[in-house]
């Protein structure tokens, strides 16, 4: 009897126990297949990560290649890399050069100036201021034969020292005319001489405002050439000619 009643509630029990066994079997099976999915993901995932460094890793390579490399694209060129230490000199070398130029350009400029034969030159007034005091019978005569000039004085007999002519540039605060003065020495038998001489823009090559010689021993001034009264007559007269024609016999008159 007792048999029976446990075959009989075994035979109750026995689909529960099935049922039982595949639920179990079936939530297996599921979480087999999630983790397989996951495990699949998770390698996909790997994988695409995987080769995304590999390509950015072989392309930082080939740029750190095309940069030790300046001819990679195919053109011929040749690139200088300077240290902070080469780019110190070569900037210092630079400066040098500029500076050397620009000295050299400045000494070129002052050197024409002095030089070029220009009517407001002061080599150029000396030369023709010379000619016309070394051929005045009046300045012969009182200080002899022979005569010569040059220009400042060091108190040296090296006559290279006496080249130079002391000469002022300004401008006329009358006729706003150019004027340049210049003073040199002459030398006779009987004694020395200044000579002062200045010209202006506004009169022709060749001509003076005023050319004198001073006698160093007693201070006499021998009058060569004064054009002063000629510029004041021009100036008062404002330029035309009839104007100081004008002026100049009206000037006449009143002195006869």
């Amino acid at each position: 009897m007792f048999l029976q009643v446990g075959m009989k509630s075994a035979s109750k029990l026995r689909p529960v126990l099935v049922s039982t066994m595949s639920h179990n079997y079936s939530v297996a099976a599921s979480g087999r297949i999630r983790r397989e999915s996951i495990c699949a993901q998770f390698n996909r995932s790997s994988l695409t990560t995987t080769r995304y460094f590999s390509e950015k890793k072989s392309s930082s390579a080939d740029q750190s290649q095309e940069r030790q490399d300046p001819n990679a694209d195919g053109s011929n060129r040749t690139d200088i890399v300077l240290t902070p230490g080469q780019k110190v000199v070569a900037g210092t070398r630079l400066t040098l050069w500029a500076g050397a130029l620009l000295f050299a350009g400045t000494c070129a400029y002052y050197i024409g100036k002095e030089l070029l034969p220009t009517k407001m030159s002061p080599n150029t007034i000396f030369s023709r201021a010379s000619d016309v005091v070394l051929q005045s019978k009046e300045v012969q005569n009182r200080f002899g034969e022979p005569l010569k000039v040059y220009g400042r004085d060091h108190g040296g007999h090296r006559e290279g020292r006496r080249n130079f002519i002391e000469h002022t540039e300004y401008t006329d605060k009358d006729d706003g005319s150019k004027r340049c003065r210049v003073r040199f020495n002459l030398q006779g038998k009987f004694g020395g001489a200044f000579v002062f001489c200045e010209v202006s823009s506004d009169m022709p090559s060749g001509e003076f405002v005023y050319l004198l010689v001073q006698d160093k021993r007693n201070g006499h001034v021998i009058t060569l050439v004064d054009n002063r009264s000629r510029l004041l007559t021009q100036r008062m007269a404002g330029g035309s000619t009839e104007g100081r024609e004008a002026l100049e016999n009206l000037l006449g008159a009143r002195k006869n």
